[in-house]
């Protein structure tokens, strides 16, 4: 157990800390209160202006519902992509994710409601969950992962979840296109991580065959 939590630091900090927010939006908090958090962490226009790193942060940790679905598909996600990329990239592309998600979606929402093809009711619609760092670490889990069998889980997961999470693409709804840009971003990101993975590794018999270059070059020499 304890190589195991120093192995994945990452995806077990990610899933305690939205397993314990769970825990105490549901038994702790009132309902009025529960809306007051989600309107507090939402990254919807108003929020965003205000204060738009807290807000990026804390949004990620406080969802609506379906917490358990999404607890299981992050843990689908995250663990497959820690052990493939390390735990630093599995942040990063977690963290891309979730940011050019929100980022994307919401930029868009602003262009229309200044064309005037939404109200301005949009500025405060709540907008939380972890669901862009699903979506990213599935892909790239399903995309990259560890071995071949391995990767299907997260494909699985990536296929069950993906039709619901871009339902509303056609018309722009703020969560659908914020889940395909992570989508998006895990493909990407994570297809940049494994390409300098195999410029890095160097193959066991090339390392052998600039040794023995090496070594005839030196006897060359003497």
């Amino acid at each position: 157990m304890r190589g195991f939590l120093r192995r994945y630091p990452v995806p077990l900090a990610f899933l305690g800390a939205f397993t314990a927010i769970w825990g105490v939006q549901a038994l702790v908090l009132t309902r009025a209160a529960r809306d007051e958090v989600t309107a507090w962490a939402s990254t919807n226009l108003d929020n965003l202006e205000v204060d738009p790193v807290g807000t990026m942060v804390a949004s990620a940790f406080v969802a609506e519902d379906a917490q358990g679905v999404l607890l299981v598909a992050a843990a689908l996600g995250l663990f497959p992509v820690a052990r493939r990329f390390g735990n630093a990239r599995a942040l990063g592309l977690a963290a891309a994710a979730h940011m050019l998600g929100t980022v994307v979606s919401q930029g868009i929402a602003l262009v229309r409601l200044e064309a005037g093809d939404l109200p301005d009711s949009i500025r405060t619609a709540p907008d939380v969950g972890p669901s862009y760092v699903v979506c990213g670490a599935l892909v790239a889990a399903a995309l990259y992962g560890p071995g071949g069998a391995r990767r299907l889980p997260p494909l699985a997961g990536w296929l069950t979840l993906g039709p619901v999470l871009l339902r509303g693409l056609p018309t722009l709804q703020v969560a659908a296109v914020g889940h395909l840009v992570a989508m998006l971003t895990g493909a990407l990101v994570g297809g940049v991580f494994a390409l300098r993975g195999r410029r890095l590794a160097v193959p066991p018999a090339e390392t052998a065959g600039v040794v023995r270059d090496a070594a005839g070059a030196a006897r060359s020499e003497n």
